[in-house]
């Protein structure tokens, strides 16, 4: 079989600021006058989500010292579903793995969970929430704004879902999805949080919207009584600086990695067109014929949620399946399609050619196919001949899939640097 020849392209996005982390919510913290109501001594419950959010440390270290110059008592929250198996030890031990515990940002990190029922919506859904979330004093919810792997709705990914799903945690989470199933994500999420609001002690929320490459852009602190009206209004404005794929139709998009600190479902569903939800609609664009997950993350830990978007995987990346993370996961999210194991071949080689034996018939100068790192490190791709004769900006020249003895492939970022060092392709970053 001859194979198309590839060759790297890199997307043109806007540089933002890049506002200082520690400046940007200071300042955001004094005009909004969010954390007025704390007096000395009380607790104050600053949620730290799953996500790898890259200025998420310096947020938390921000926010912790402006509760503290207060007299506040600030404890960190593990807020997470079912991620690190829904467990208090599981859920600590993924906030480590992003550097967030008590010696690196000046707090204790609440190690406890204990699910209280604090309401019903819709006649007989329990709303819960963790004790510690029950008897604080105060509740600061930090998050990023952005689209969710799951639904399409006006408000996705921000404050209300994680004062859903991560004061809720893995009970609340596995609730509110269930509910999702009958009256649909966003008004589940909704529902819920209108209970959690009127019935815990809520602040407000810290808003990181983030720009193409994945750093902060801006911080927006939003108080509570504005947090249902604002949050749709920061959802489409993060709409314009998510990076996508440029292009809308593939044969073939071939993934380094899948993992829940690079998105909730794994991958993110809006960058590869298929949420793959039976209750949710799905994505129209952009349309892509096979999807090929080279490995899992280090980061995941083994929790392979969304390896079932795929069609073709690695025995490499199906052997460091967490399968008790996996499954906990799919069933909470009520998503077991994502837990999916796809047809696992022996390397890389063998995964790409069974892709291209069932993408229907196609030549080496025609077909389409992308390679990228992740769905978040959308800056730079290799694509084969026909995709970059027809890119318009930056690109190198053409080369033939490095497979390596065993017959698989370099990591994208790593074979990248090597590469563009040798052809001193523009100012590239990492």
């Amino acid at each position: 079989m001859q194979y198309p020849k590839f060759g790297f392209i890199r997307q043109e996005f806007p540089k933002s600021a890049n506002p200082d982390p520690r400046r940007a919510v200071t300042a955001e913290l004094q005009r909004s006058g969010i954390l007025d109501p704390i007096r000395g001594g009380d607790k104050v419950l600053i949620t730290a989500g799953s996500r790898g959010i890259e200025s998420m440390n310096e947020v938390l270290r921000t926010c912790i010292l402006a509760v503290r110059d207060r007299g506040g008592e600030p404890l960190v929250y593990p807020a997470m579903g079912s991620h690190g198996s829904g467990t208090a030890h599981g859920q600590v031990d993924v906030l480590r793995h992003l550097g967030i515990t008590e010696a690196t940002i000046g707090a204790p990190v609440y190690s406890g969970l204990e699910m209280i029922e604090i309401d019903r919506v819709q006649g007989s859904v329990p709303v819960y929430a963790d004790r510690a979330a029950v008897e604080a004093d105060h509740i600061l919810i930090v998050n990023r704004v952005k689209e969710h792997s799951e639904y399409i709705g006006k408000t996705e990914s921000g404050i209300l879902k994680m004062a859903v799903v991560g004061l809720g945690r893995q009970l609340g989470a596995e609730t509110m999805h269930q509910l999702a199933v009958n009256i649909t994500y966003c008004k589940a999420i909704h529902l819920v949080a209108a209970s959690l609001f009127k019935n815990l002690k809520i602040l407000g929320g810290i808003a990181l919207l983030e720009d193409h490459f994945n750093q902060l852009r801006r911080v927006e602190a939003v108080p509570t009584g504005e947090v249902f009206s604002r949050e749709p209004q920061l959802l489409e404005e993060s709409k314009i600086y998510k990076p996508t794929l440029p292009f809308e139709e593939l044969d073939i998009l071939v993934i380094d990695e899948i993992g829940k600190e690079i998105s909730g479902a794994g991958m993110d569903t809006k960058v590869v067109g298929r949420i793959m939800n039976v209750y949710e609609k799905e994505c129209e664009t952009p349309r892509i014929t096979r999807i090929v997950v080279r490995d899992l993350s280090e980061a995941t830990d083994g929790n392979a949620t969304g390896i079932g978007l795929a069609d073709y995987t690695t025995a490499r990346a199906a052997s460091k399946v967490c399968f008790n993370a996996t499954m906990t996961n799919c069933v909470t999210a009520v998503a077991p399609e994502k837990g999916r194991i796809p047809l696992a071949f022996k390397n890389d080689r063998e995964a790409l050619g069974a892709a291209f034996k069932t993408i229907g018939i196609w030549t080496p100068d025609q077909v389409r196919v992308a390679w990228i790192s992740n769905t978040k490190d959308l800056e730079w791709l290799a694509v084969s001949g026909a995709l970059h004769d027809s890119f318009k900006h930056e690109k190198s020249d053409l080369f033939d899939l490095p497979y390596d003895t065993e017959g698989n492939l370099p990591k994208l970022r790593d074979f990248l640097q090597r590469s563009l060092k040798s052809e001193k392709i523009g100012d590239y970053r990492f």
